[in-house]
């Protein structure tokens, strides 16, 4: 069953616009408020490493990881550095950063697109042992679906340089034939199709969605991730991609910008939840204790949600006498509760946390 991709100029031809221009105008409208309320906000320092993680976590639950939000805030406290999909999360914002100097140094090459493989990928176990890192595959693969059935046959291993320069001269265009919302569809339903890399081609694939943003300046940063939206909906999501091979692109282009508007509307929420809980906790504390320390404090509980006495000991540079007492201040407060255990006990910021692991 071989398959012949066409290159990303004829995949654009595919596009009907007066098919998409709905789903189109509404995820502009909601990214661009998304984008409104990141600028405006003086909390995005706490929040925004949050959200990369939860596109991280949701990006590898797309491939069948299952690690959670709770693990990751857990991790801070509580380090395990054998633990692999822990560090894959670490990795993956790692990657988003390098990704995003390069791009705006120099957009879009070979070398920074397997860079984010390898970044993403290194010291993590792999399902396929003879993966190589940050380099283009040197064997054929293949698309399966969860009952094992070939769904689809990527270009051969000496087409892949071929097809990747000239996805990335699109990339790197700044005549754009559509809105870059449109284009971040093609593009990564066409990465997808090239499928480059022995492994990983899904976690990268998505992570080049950002990054495309940023770089078109959808986005004042490469901080819009839709990976959260498409794994409460993956059968549908691997359904489309297979669907736009076969010449449905504007199913799939819908499809994406839906999923945009999705995620969109979600974060903002986030950010409103989020401002009232820093609001009301704020209030709270500096009513309730009476310390010069409230804001470290504040501070504190937003970067870490799980805390012990070591941890809060160490960010404030305080006594372990003086951190379990404010630990059990905030706890009396209603703002922290403990669970029951006689060695290392943990400190939990119930409200936020259930924002972050909704």
């Amino acid at each position: 069953m071989e398959n012949s991709l066409e290159r990303i100029g004829e995949q654009v031809k595919k596009v009907d616009l007066s098919k998409v221009s709905v789903s189109l105008l509404e995820a502009v409208k909601e990214i661009a408020v998304y984008d409104t309320k990141i600028r405006d906000s003086s909390l995005e320092y706490f929040y925004l490493p949050r959200l990369e993680q939860i596109e991280a976590v949701s990006s590898m639950k797309i491939e069948g990881t299952q690690t959670t939000m709770n693990d990751i805030i857990a991790s801070d406290v509580f380090p395990d550095p054998k633990n692999s999909e822990i560090l894959e999360v670490a990795n993956h914002n790692d990657a988003l950063l390098k990704g995003a100097r390069a791009v705006a140094l120099e957009g879009f090459t070979p070398q920074n697109i397997k860079e984010l493989h390898k970044t993403m990928l290194t010291d993590i176990k792999h399902k396929n042992k003879e993966a190589s890192l940050g380099e283009y595959k040197k064997k054929d693969n293949k698309i399966v679906n969860n009952s094992k059935t070939v769904v689809y046959y990527p270009p051969h291993a000496e087409e892949v340089e071929e097809y990747m320069n000239d996805l990335i001269a699109f990339m790197n265009s700044s005549n754009y034939v559509y809105h870059p919302l449109i284009n971040a569809a093609l593009i990564h339903a066409q990465f997808e199709s090239i499928h480059p890399f022995d492994d990983g081609n899904g976690r990268v694939g998505r992570m080049l969605i950002p990054l495309y943003l940023y770089k078109t300046g959808v986005i004042g940063g490469p901080i819009f991730y839709i990976s959260e939206a498409i794994e409460k909906d993956k059968i549908q999501y691997y359904r489309n991609l297979t669907n736009s091979r076969s010449g449905d692109m504007n199913l799939w282009i819908n499809y994406f910008l839906q999923k945009c508007v999705d995620q969109a509307k979600k974060h903002i929420t986030y950010y409103q939840n989020l401002e009232k809980i820093h609001t009301r906790v704020t209030k709270v504390i500096k009513d309730g204790l009476n310390t010069q320390r409230s804001i470290d404090l504040i501070n504190a509980l937003f970067r870490y949600p799980q805390l012990t006495v070591n941890k809060l000991s160490e960010e404030l540079r305080i006594s372990r006498t003086q951190a379990s007492r404010y630990l059990q201040e905030l706890e009396s407060l209603g703002i922290l509760y403990s669970d029951d255990k006689q060695r290392n006990k943990s400190y939990y910021f119930d409200q936020y946390i259930r924002l972050l692991v909704q």
